[in-house]
């Protein structure tokens, strides 16, 4: 028995890594529609265990560098990590991801309802909880998780994350953005971390390129869910880091 399920265990893992090397070699948009929900919670599995062992990987490089410097977080980082642990929490696993996602990868399959919904969404969450702020006293955690549901609503109200037509020219250059995506989603978060040694952050963002790059396979292959998800699960051990880190600096 134990046997049978290894043997299933390390085919799933075989074809996942065929599939993602078969389409990291040539970015293209492909239609999820085929797979079962077992297929891809299998392969959101693999996706989840790919990008877990990328950070340790480097994680393991930066160990030395980490060390033998005095790191730092960045303003805006810490201003999360100064917020309340269940804040910290909402904002690292539920915010951070919903909104990374949408914003680097909503528009990943290139129609012009997942463009414009992506647009739409990233309007009200940066804006909509300023523009309340003066009308409501509420804490602006609360705001943001307001305006991030009505954004998804208008996004599933414009069907934007489902498949449909790219617009024209888009699957031409898709590598281009697919790649582009993961570099700019990695060198954003480049200065999270402050250290002396330039080789700690650079790792950490290596990191977060890759994973850029994983959780795009998952919003094209899987669907938009599948990326956030994936993105959420992910954030768990981050966020458990980061509140060890803030109680190792107090």
């Amino acid at each position: 028995m134990v046997a049978n399920y290894l043997a299933t265990a390390i085919a799933s893992w075989s074809r996942t890594i065929g599939e993602l090397a078969a389409f990291l070699r040539n970015p293209r948009l492909v239609s999820p529609s085929d797979m079962t929900t077992r297929s891809k919670v299998v392969t959101m599995l693999w996706l989840f265990v790919l990008s877990i062992l990328a950070t340790l990987a480097f994680a393991l490089a930066a160990l030395p560098f980490f060390l033998n410097s005095e790191p730092s977080t960045s303003g805006g980082l810490s201003n999360v990590l100064d917020r309340p642990v269940v804040n910290i929490i909402i904002a690292i696993v539920v915010l951070g991801p919903l909104v990374e996602e949408i914003m680097f990868r909503g528009w990943l399959n290139g129609t012009w309802q997942s463009l414009i919904g992506t647009a739409l969404f990233v309007l009200m969450f940066y804006n909509g909880p300023t523009f309340a702020k003066g009308f409501i006293d509420v804490p602006l955690l609360t705001l943001q998780l307001g305006f991030s549901a009505i954004g998804i609503a208008v996004m599933f109200a414009l069907g934007s994350s489902q498949q449909g037509t790219p617009i024209i020219g888009f699957e031409r250059v898709f590598p281009l953005i697919f790649w582009g995506q993961g570099i700019v989603f990695g060198a954003l978060h480049f200065r999270n971390i402050y250290s002396d040694a330039l080789a700690l952050p650079l790792l950490m963002t290596f990191t977060l390129v890759i994973c850029g790059w994983l959780w795009g396979y998952a919003r094209v292959v899987l669907g938009l869910p599948a990326a956030v998800l994936l993105h959420m699960a992910y954030n768990v051990p981050s966020a458990v880091g980061m509140l060890a880190f803030v109680a190792m600096a107090s």
